[in-house]
């Protein structure tokens, strides 16, 4: 079974504190669409956040929340926290500041992985791995991962010298028919104002009935 992750504890300061699983795309909180998105192939969902306040009032009811446990590691703490709580040999892993997430994508990444013996597959769009979109092998993983906290080398990057993985290029999306705009994050307000623009334009490209 497949476990859907979102990564909800970073300190946001590239948006001025302000948190962007929150923010809005198409009338939904970035993180409400992740959850829609990923429920749809993943049996179970967790969310690595510091304060799980903050969605339990919308989010769904048997969502799990876990604080990080290495504190202030960045994203590389919060695989630790999700791979800590999982039972699950896979785990779709995700930042929270992704709008267009694809289940499709996921789920081509997950078929070649549970059919060899990488520990993760990810996507690789303008020459660069996204492992914020990455399908991984929680428990084979979970070691090499502690082994680095512990060890103060907090570069989530840097997990890659160390394990097989498989990156998955913009050509062999093209051909599946998958467009990789589901990798694209917002770091920055000048970003997000660059969504809401797209998201402007499109809604201006619909035909409405007179």
């Amino acid at each position: 079974m497949l476990t859907g992750v979102i990564l909800a504890g970073g300190q946001n300061s590239r948006m001025h504190g302000l948190n962007k699983a929150l923010l809005t795309y198409e009338g939904e909180h970035f993180i409400e669409r992740q959850i829609h998105e990923m429920s749809s192939i993943c049996g179970e969902m967790v969310v690595v956040t510091n304060d799980a306040s903050v969605y339990t009032s919308w989010a769904k009811p048997d969502m799990i929340y876990t604080p990080d446990i290495f504190q202030g590691s960045g994203p590389l703490g919060g695989f630790h926290a999700a791979f800590s709580t999982l039972t699950n040999d896979y785990a779709w892993v995700v930042g929270c500041d992704i709008p267009k997430l694809s289940a499709k994508a996921a789920t081509k990444m997950l078929t070649i992985l549970t059919n060899s013996d990488y520990d993760a597959v990810l996507p690789v769009v303008g020459g660069k791995h996204q492992m914020l979109h990455g399908i991984y092998r929680p428990k084979r993983l979970l070691p090499l991962i502690t082994e680095r906290l512990e060890a103060k080398r907090y570069r989530l990057s840097g997990l890659l010298d160390s394990i097989h993985w498989l990156g998955i290029k913009e050509l062999d999306w093209m051909e599946a028919g998958i467009s990789v705009d589901f990798t694209e994050d917002v770091d920055t307000p000048l970003q997000y104002l660059g969504l809401l623009q797209e998201e402007r334009r499109t809604d201006g490209d619909v035909t409405r009935p007179v």
